[in-house]
């Protein structure tokens, strides 16, 4: 289902509609076809009215004469023609005495006659006077019938559609059956046009009906059969060329779509790993975008990104320098005002003077401490640039500064546990003493009363880490992915004298960063707490 909704496959789908050329195609076709059948049709009722004409004009050819020997002889030897001459054997076979055939009649329809159409002269007494042609194609056509027969596409489109194939041979019996039908009512003056099939329905047969007139009266009948066999060659011959060239257009279409979704979606993939490794998990920008040359819409959306991406990582930059800036900022003014509290102090004031300057005395302690930590992250930079790299035992470290704690808040509990044993990394001892420092104060700060602190050190893969858990309250959502960043803080309110700026666990993610790690921070498992880990690399400190 996923597939569906990516680019490649709406694309599939877009490609999908070239199957509505061959149901287009199909439709057409088949109206050619209803075409051709009714042209054909009037053009069969246009030569059976004019075969009737002809004859109509020449009456005594249906008047009974007393048959001389001579005329026997002429009988006998009419039959034989029409068995081996022009007429359909198979036909004359299943008249028997019902053919009594009209040597002047059947030259009039031997020179009237159409190319694969049987031609029938019926007179009032139901007697076939003239039978002339046959539906059997010629040899010529029934070759390339033949021959198309035993193509495969034309086999499964005669299959898949069950069209007729037009060269199926109709049965004697019931051709006659249906003309004589038609005789009767061409008889009483009723002309007709009727379609069939054969009996095997593999072939249609049209046959038109028009009664031959003496003056008033009726004195026989014309019926004129033909197949449909050209209109079923000739649409079977189109159907093949519009699904040859369907499936041509289809999977040239199709293969040029999926190849361009394919490439689309790639090139989508590329920029959005491009966008992934320029910003890291806290959103600060690691690097630049390259933008792409290319001139459609995801080349200006790459280049549109790529300066989204300089901006931004110009902003960062900006921020992370703004402690630094501002604690420089404000030395200075906070120098004079305290020598101006310390030269007010030796003077003689009245007492409601003392207590305002006893306060503005704390306010500048409290904002010189403020400046202090503004600059912490600056000089911490500057210290691990300056510092030589050593490999050490973090356990020994953690364990030194853990007994540090103990001595310091004497009512808290700090519970560790050690894993890894020996000097596995490389970096600065100090750095990692500082980095715990922050996590174990921002722990003391939220850990309930009377709870431990748990700190663990331990492996993982190739990495080290170092995990500081507390009860307390959880995280709030979405608010450790700038946990770590610059001047940010989720603290309800200050809870200590100096306040807080949110530079603790940015220090945190800039030593761990540092030793080639990254820190991380989450509610427990259990629901109860908060825990933060930081990943560090034994190989190397980052330089």
């Amino acid at each position: 289902m996923k597939f569906l909704f990516s680019i490649r496959g709406k694309l599939l789908l877009v490609s999908l509609a070239l199957l509505a050329i061959p149901v287009v195609g199909y439709r057409f076709v088949t109206h050619m076809e209803a075409f051709l059948r009714e042209s054909q049709e009037e053009a069969l009722v246009g030569t059976t009215r004019a075969i009737a004409a002809s004859l109509s004009e020449r009456p005594g050819l249906f008047t009974r004469r007393d048959t001389t020997p001579e005329d026997a002889a002429e009988l006998e030897r009419r039959q034989i023609v029409a068995l081996f001459g022009g007429s359909d054997p198979e036909a004359v076979a299943t008249l028997g005495g019902a053919y009594q055939p009209s040597p002047d009649i059947e030259r009039t329809l031997e020179l009237l006659g159409r190319s694969a159409a049987r031609i029938w002269v019926v007179d009032s007494a139901s007697r076939v006077r003239g039978l002339s042609g046959s539906l059997k194609p010629k040899r010529a056509e029934a070759a390339s019938e033949a021959a198309d027969a035993y193509r495969p596409l034309s086999r499964a489109l005669v299959r898949l559609l069950r069209l007729p194939t037009g060269d199926a041979k109709d049965d004697p019996e019931l051709g006659q059956r249906a003309v004589m039908a038609q005789v009767d009512r061409a008889l009483i003056g009723a002309p007709s046009a009727v379609w069939r099939y054969t009996r095997d329905r593999q072939g249609v047969v049209l046959s038109a009906a028009q009664p031959v007139w003496a003056g008033d009266d009726i004195v026989g009948a014309v019926v004129v059969e033909e197949t449909t066999g050209a209109i079923q060659l000739l649409k079977l011959e189109a159907l093949e060329n519009l699904l040859t060239i369907t499936l041509i257009v289809f999977i040239a279409g199709f293969v040029t779509l999926i190849l361009f979704a394919w490439r689309l979606a790639a090139r989508v993939r590329t920029l959005g790993r491009a966008a992934d490794a320029a910003i890291d998990a806290q959103g600060r920008i690691r690097g630049d975008l390259a933008p792409s040359d290319a001139s459609d819409e995801l080349g200006e959306l790459s280049r549109n990104l790529a300066a989204t991406v300089r901006r931004l990582k110009d902003y960062n930059q900006h921020l992370e320098s703004l402690a630094a800036r501002l604690s420089h900022e404000l030395r200075t003014p906070v120098a004079v005002v305290r020598s101006s509290l310390d030269n007010l102090k030796l003077q003689s004031v009245s007492p409601e003077a003392t207590v305002y300057i006893e306060r503005a005395d704390i306010g500048v302690q409290r904002l010189s401490t403020l400046i202090g930590r503004l600059s912490e992250a600056t000089q911490l930079e500057r210290f691990l640039q300056g510092t030589e790299r050593e490999t050490f035992d973090p356990g020994e470290v953690i364990a030194g500064c853990i007994e540090g704690y103990r001595a310091t808040f004497p009512s808290r509990i700090f519970a560790f546990t050690n894993e890894v044993a020996g000097p596995t990394l490389v970096g600065v001892p100090d750095a990692i003493a500082q980095l715990l420092d922050k996590l174990v104060a921002n722990a003391i700060d939220f850990h309930v009363a009377g709870t431990p602190i748990d700190i663990r050190l331990a492996r993982a893969g190739r990495h080290l880490v170092l995990t500081v858990s507390n009860e307390g309250p959880l995280l709030p959502a979405g608010s450790s992915a700038t946990l770590f960043s610059s001047m940010v803080s989720h603290r309800a309110g200050a809870s200590e004298e100096g306040g807080h700026l949110g530079m603790g666990l940015y220090i945190v993610r800039l030593i761990a960063e540092y030793h080639g790690g990254f820190p991380e921070a989450a509610n427990r498992a259990d629901g109860r707490g908060v825990e933060i880990r930081v990943w560090l690399s034994p190989g190397s400190g980052a330089a």
